[in-house]
């Protein structure tokens, strides 16, 4: 008995739980709501890129510049907040993902009325338009959600001309314009001057001179070898002797090639 107690007294507090919750954060987005927007404000983490904050923000600003204001609603700001950024999964996994999250606060109060998180998904993996139709997508499903108006694009109409010219006033005289005159000039026939002939000269190579004749060295008769002889052959006195002995003296003092009375012997 006291575990069907417990029970039903958990189930009690969860179901207050989920009211208080209701309560404090307002009623979820599942349908369009009809409320007076009067601004929206994005925000986001660093991870986000700001020119998709900024898309985002120029979109629903003019959805709201362009929705005309509904009789008694309430009016109301809106928050979004981009959660998270990433990519999808499956069949989405190479398109770009945005999960955020739109709070309506009431003007007059300051209290949350209405909010709601919803993820969209990229229509291109085209990383030049990835961006911009992210932000589309996000700007759409918010449009949907609070009933706001689809900004039409503008076609650019070409100014008017405008005349100074009162009605009063005749109308201008025209004058009709004449054809340009186009004088004649005179042609002057040019005088062609034949230009002198041209000669053509060969030159002539002079006949290369005739190489002389060069003389060659005398070359000198090779001198007979002689049979070697033996030393009991070869007497004294001769120019080749075994065991030759010389004596030379040196006198300083006197030269018989410079000095006249100088004695050739010692």
């Amino acid at each position: 008995m006291s575990a069907r107690s417990f029970r039903i007294a958990a189930a009690i507090g969860l179901v207050l739980l989920l009211a208080s919750c209701s309560l404090i954060y307002g009623r979820s987005i599942d349908r369009p709501l009809v409320y007076y927007v009067r601004n929206v404000t994005v925000m986001a983490d660093l991870k986000v890129p700001l020119d998709l904050i900024e898309s985002v923000d120029r979109r629903v600003s003019a959805a709201i510049a362009a929705t005309r204001a509904p009789q008694g609603a309430e009016r109301v700001v809106l928050l979004v907040k981009i959660d998270r950024l990433g990519y999808g999964e499956g069949a989405r996994r190479s398109l770009a993902q945005a999960r955020f999250t739109v709070t309506a606060t009431s003007v007059e109060t300051g209290e949350p009325v209405a909010q709601g998180v919803f993820t969209v998904n990229s229509p291109t993996n085209d990383p030049r338009w990835a961006r911009q139709a992210l932000a589309e997508e996000i700007a759409a499903r918010i449009r949907f959600a609070f009933s706001l108006t689809t900004p039409r694009i503008r076609k650019a109409v070409a100014p008017r001309s405008i005349s100074t010219r009162l009605k009063t006033d005749p109308a201008p005289v025209i004058a009709p314009s004449a054809a340009p005159v186009k004088a004649q000039a005179t042609v002057v026939e040019p005088t062609v001057v034949a230009p002198p002939p041209v000669v053509v000269t060969t030159p002539v190579n002079p006949a290369a001179p005739e190489p002389a004749e060069m003389a060659a060295p005398p070359v000198r008769a090779a001198a007979p070898a002689q049979p070697a002889r033996r030393a009991a052959d070869i007497a004294k006195g001769t120019p080749v002797e075994q065991g030759a002995v010389g004596k030379i003296r040196l006198r300083p003092d006197c030269d018989p090639a410079v000095t006249a009375n100088c004695a050739a012997a010692p």
